[in-house]
């Protein structure tokens, strides 16, 4: 589970609500998905509700001369109506309308529509309305609704709306809301280079604090080439900037976020990330260790395991000993997945003589299903770690 992206649908649903965003803070342990079909299904139960009312004013407004429903719409109908309204409208129908409304009416109604609803509408306004309303939307601060339309946008309009948004910040904000994630990455594509590098060096910035999540988020919901991609600019940036994004993600407990991007660097970013001094704080890494396990990112754990030297393997080993028997389990399992085998008994050869004991019953599991060749492997490998593992089988078994 991604804890911003599960943030950002909270919040959404707060406003879809009507309440505080700490009434709905039981809600953080499910699924950013699942949030998200939450908040479709409140938006589709509020417009059954009244549904027959809305038809029939859509029916009515459909009737009444173009301009009189202009009219309407601009001085005595609610946004929150309209938007309604607008759901059993022909998307003819309502750019007949909409072509008429000021930018700030619109983008008030803009606020109640269901985003699935408004693609083809989006279609028939003009680059120049479009670019009015996000810049009303943008004065009034609301990024959540410039989130929620934005990966709508063709190419064109999109770069024209970015040009209007000076400030990066904002634009972290904006991609923080959006509510498809396949299309951050190509937001992150067709904006300038320059302005994505201005974005990540935010996170250096005491004074935006508050913005250094909405980073650390950018970077998690990218594929994972785009990961590799602008993590290793943020590794170019120098140790302050990594230290930083170190920083904010102990602070805030966004490891679950960030332990995916690391993994996903190249070689040498990961080399120099792992080996930071940072990342040989105690409490930075029991609180890395515990988000592998709750989150189910062992492998990713792992792969930036490899490249720490002792002093940080140290430290890990300390960490993985503190917690239940059943992280054994998941590290061994990932270890099977990603043939981290090697990483994976030089930290078990450092943990206290009863942890390794408790590491012996879990592997010998593990070699009992494995083919000869592997196990062979892997018997090696124990002999290399000075690791005597208990399994009594294990002469039969090489020589099978």
């Amino acid at each position: 589970m991604a804890r911003l992206a599960v943030q950002a649908e909270i919040i959404k649903l707060a406003r879809i609500l009507h309440v505080p965003e700490q009434q709905l803070a039981f809600m953080h342990f499910l699924e950013p998905e699942s949030l998200r079909q939450f908040r479709f299904a409140i938006l589709e139960r509020l417009q059954n509700q009244q549904k027959k009312r809305f038809r029939s004013l859509a029916v009515w407004v459909s009737w009444l001369p173009r301009w009189i429903s202009v009219f309407w719409v601009k001085h005595f109908l609610d946004p929150f109506i309209v938007a309604q309204i607008a759901v059993y409208l022909s998307t003819e129908s309502s750019y007949r309308i909409a072509r008429h409304l000021p930018a700030k009416t619109i983008a008030a109604i803009a606020v109640h529509l269901d985003p699935r609803l408004a693609r083809e509408l989006l279609g028939y306004l003009t680059t120049h309305q479009i670019t009015d309303i996000s810049r009303v939307l943008l004065q009034q601060r609301d990024f959540v609704t410039m989130g929620r339309f934005v990966s709508m946008l063709s190419d064109t309009v999109l770069q024209d709306v970015a040009l209007i948004v000076e400030n990066e910040s904002d634009l972290l904000e904006i991609a923080f809301y959006i509510e498809s994630r396949e299309q951050i990455d190509h937001l992150v594509h067709v904006l300038p280079r320059p302005r994505i590098e201005k974005a990540l060096l935010i996170i250096g910035d005491p004074e935006q604090r508050q913005m250094w999540p909405k980073v650390l988020a950018l970077m998690s919901y990218i594929s994972y080439g785009l990961k590799q991609e602008l993590g290793d600019l943020a590794v170019q940036q120098g140790e302050p900037v990594i230290n930083a994004i170190i920083q904010a993600t102990q602070e805030d407990q966004l490891w679950e976020d960030m332990l995916p991007v690391v993994a996903c660097l190249s070689a040498q970013a990961q080399n120099f990330v792992a080996n930071l001094p940072a990342l040989r704080r105690v409490e930075i890494i029991r609180s890395i260790v515990e988000a592998a396990d709750r989150c189910d990112l062992w492998a990713d754990m792992l792969v930036i395991v490899n490249y720490m030297q002792d002093e940080a393997r140290d430290v890990v080993a300390a960490a993985i000993a503190q917690i239940d028997e059943h992280v054994l389990h998941h590290i061994a399992y990932a270890s099977l997945l990603r043939s981290q085998w090697e990483v994976t008994f030089d930290i078990m050869r450092r943990m206290p003589a009863g942890k390794q004991q408790q590491c012996h019953r879990i592997l010998d599991s593990y070699m009992q299903q494995l083919d000869p060749e592997t196990y062979q492997y892997l018997d090696a490998l124990l002999e290399r770690y000075q690791i005597q593992s208990s399994f009594t089988g294990r002469e039969s078994q090489g020589q099978e």
